[in-house]
């Protein structure tokens, strides 16, 4: 089972709970031997946005996750990282940031800032689109890993050709650039749906499931951690992935083949 989880945030994107120490003990307790916090990153202007922290925020979360690190330095390795959409006009301010955090995960929640989130509507022509940017975002040598590739079946009643060809373009740029995809335990908590297919996960869906093991890229287990005490379901929600999925065969990728600052 997968020792690592670098997709862990704070109370300060306002949607998760927990301390920051809180999660380091919980991981602890779990087992794992490196955390790495991943928190939403802020906007420059800070404007409109209400999930994740605030310009001014930032020192403090380095300074905790630095603390945190130097604390419990012989017990379980910490890294300090973001999650970051694909925002052109944010490219140079995530450069900035990778000179003193180590690592970006891509999680494309939004098309451009204070745009509509994609888990609350996304026809097929945001599909493509979403498809579109995320290739944009591998290609561009930020991101360590794409998290939760089919976050846009969140609204959606069906699967079309639309999430397939999306799918097979994320996929294939992802094996081009070398990127590890997320296969999201997270997602599985919003329980199952039924579609015309069968009953699935909303993610991660049984569609995605079958292309990527049609394509075959790098995967990664990401938690996508809002609360400490998941930390301790985290294998858990592994075994449950494939049981759910006995036919996926796709090895995870070690912590060391990660593009992260060691």
């Amino acid at each position: 089972m997968q020792d690592f989880n670098i997709h862990s945030h704070t109370i300060r994107c306002l949607h998760a709970v927990g301390t920051d120490e809180e999660y380091v003990l919980k991981a602890i307790e779990a087992g794992i031997k490196t955390l790495g916090f991943s928190d939403h990153v802020p906007l420059i202007d800070d404007k409109g946005m209400s999930d994740r922290m605030t310009m001014n925020q930032v020192q403090e979360y380095i300074d905790s996750v630095l603390s945190l690190k130097e604390k419990y330095k012989n017990v379980i390795d910490i890294k300090l990282g973001f999650e970051c959409e694909y925002f052109k006009t944010n490219l140079e301010h995530y450069r900035q940031l990778l000179k003193v955090c180590d690592y970006l995960i891509l999680g494309h929640h939004y098309e451009e800032p204070n745009s509509i989130d994609y888990c609350e509507f996304c026809d097929d022509t945001r599909v493509l689109q979403y498809a579109e940017s995320i290739c944009a975002g591998m290609k561009s040598g930020l991101f360590t890993y794409l998290a939760h590739p089919d976050y846009f079946m969140i609204p959606r009643n069906d699967w079309s050709d639309s999430c397939t060809k999306a799918m097979e373009k994320i996929f294939i740029c992802a094996k081009e650039e070398g990127i590890p995809i997320e296969i999201n335990l997270k997602g599985m908590r919003y329980g199952k749906q039924q579609y015309s297919f069968g009953e699935s996960f909303i993610y991660p869906n049984k569609k995605t499931v079958e292309l990527l093991m049609k394509h075959r890229p790098m995967i990664v287990y990401g938690l996508d951690c809002h609360d400490p005490m998941h930390y301790l379901e985290m294998q858990d929600y592994i075994t449950l992935f494939h049981n759910e999925y006995p036919e996926f065969d796709l090895p995870s990728v070690k912590f060391d083949d990660l593009k992260i600052k060691k």
